[in-house]
C-alpha cells in the first residue's frame, strides 16, 4: 500500500474541488449552448472538459511505479491540458475581438500547435525519470501561463468598456482577477513542483476556481 501524508491529501482535496467545478462549468456552458447554439458557451464548456479531464491522469500517476507508464500519463495530460487552454483562450477571445481577428482562430491554432510540437518533443529529448518535471516545468511556464494571462487581461478590457451600471461589470472584474492569479499560482506551482509546500499552491487553485464559477454562473462574466 502506497504510503499517504497530509499534503498528499490536501493536494488530492484540492484536485478533486477543481475538477467538481470544471465539471459543473462544463454542464453550466452546454445547457447554456443547447439554448442559444452560440460558439462562445460551446468553446467554453469544451475547454472546461479537457481541462477537467488534463487532471485525472496526473492524480492517479502516484499509484504507478513504472516511468514509461508515468511519462504516457504525462503526455496524456499535458496534450489534454493543451486542448483545454486553446479552447478556453477561443472562447475568450470571441467576447472581445472582432470576427476575422488575428487574435480569435488563427492565434488559437497558433497556440495549440506550439504546445504539441514542445509535448511530443519530450519523450525524444528527456528521460523517462525526468519528464514529469521538466514538462510540467516547460508547459506551465512557456504556456499556461501567458495564456491565462493574455485571458485575464482580455476580461480587464472587457470590464474596462462596460458602463458602471452594467451589472455584469463586478464580476468580469472577478474572473479577470481569477485568471490573472491562477496564471501566477501556475508559476508558482511549476516553479515549486514537487516541493512539500506545494500543496497551497493547490489550494490556492481550487479557491480560484470556485471564484471563476461564481463569477461565470451566477454572474454572468461571460454574457451566458
Amino acid at each position: 500500500m502506497i504510503p499517504i501524508s497530509t499534503a498528499d491529501v490536501l493536494r488530492e482535496t484540492s484536485n478533486l474541488i477543481s475538477i467538481g467545478v470544471k465539471i459543473v462549468l462544463v454542464f453550466y456552458f452546454f445547457r447554456r449552448y443547447s439554448q442559444s447554439r452560440a460558439a462562445t458557451p460551446l468553446m467554453w464548456g469544451t475547454g472546461f472538459l479537457f481541462f477537467a479531464l488534463s487532471q485525472i491522469p496526473i492524480m492517479i500517476m502516484r499509484y504507478f511505479q513504472d516511468p514509461n507508464t508515468n511519462m504516457q500519463f504525462a503526455l496524456l495530460a499535458s496534450s489534454l491540458a493543451a486542448l483545454a487552454f486553446t479552447f478556453l483562450y477561443y472562447g475568450t477571445a470571441l467576447l472581445f475581438f472582432k470576427k476575422g481577428s488575428f487574435m480569435r482562430k488563427k492565434l488559437s491554432i497558433i497556440f495549440f500547435v506550439a504546445m504539441m510540437a514542445v509535448i511530443l518533443m519530450f519523450p525524444i529529448t528527456m528521460s523517462t525519470e525526468t519528464v514529469l518535471k521538466s514538462m510540467f516545468m516547460v508547459v506551465v511556464t512557456g504556456f499556461f501561463f501567458p495564456i491565462t494571462l493574455l485571458m485575464a487581461i482580455i476580461f480587464f478590457m472587457i470590464w474596462s468598456r462596460l458602463s458602471a451600471d452594467n451589472p455584469r461589470k463586478p464580476n468580469v472584474l472577478l474572473v479577470g482577477a481569477a485568471w490573472l492569479l491562477y496564471s501566477m499560482q501556475s508559476l508558482l506551482t511549476s516553479t515549486y513542483f514537487g516541493k512539500h509546500y506545494d500543496w497551497g499552491f493547490y489550494i490556492l487553485a481550487s479557491c480560484l476556481f470556485l471564484m471563476l464559477l461564481y463569477g461565470m454562473t451566477f454572474g454572468k462574466a461571460t454574457g451566458h
